[in-house]
């Protein structure tokens, strides 16, 4: 039946709003798997660079999936701003941790790759709350 088909979208609580769909923070969990499997690439004896590239991988992925989870559900969704703060975190731990270049290449690299997709998940975040308060005051 034609009326019986699901959209192709999911939709919001507000009848008539099409909901937003935030990809971004999944590419963040899989950079946090990323920054966590970087730490064998680490040669042995940078103890204090394997501990750091765990926690940030650990940090990086709870903070993408509870991205995800609380996505349309909350007005204040800044989860987003820890993968920024980790991110930059690998930028700066990656100049005060030693280690050899094989390792701070790529940490630099996916440091400033999680900022950006932080960055494009809180505009994907602030925009789709902004589209649902302009159709709540419009109707």
């Amino acid at each position: 039946m034609v009326g019986s088909e699901k959209p192709a979208s999911p939709s919001s609580d507000v009848p008539g709003v099409r909901g937003f769909d935030n990809y971004a923070p999944w590419v963040n969990v899989v950079c946090g798997l990323m920054v966590f499997a970087l730490r064998y690439i680490a040669p042995r004896g940078t103890f204090s660079v394997h501990w750091n590239l765990f926690l940030t991988g650990i940090v990086v992925m709870f903070a993408a999936l509870a991205t995800t989870i609380s996505h349309g559900n909350t007005t204040k969704n800044y989860w987003s701003l820890i993968n920024v703060a980790a991110g930059l975190w690998l930028l700066i731990s990656s100049r005060t941790i030693p280690s050899v270049a094989r390792v701070t290449f790529p940490q630099d690299a996916l440091g400033v790759l999680i900022i950006v997709i932080a960055i494009v998940s809180l505009i994907v975040e602030m925009g789709a709350r902004r589209k649902i308060t302009q159709e709540r005051t419009e109707t």
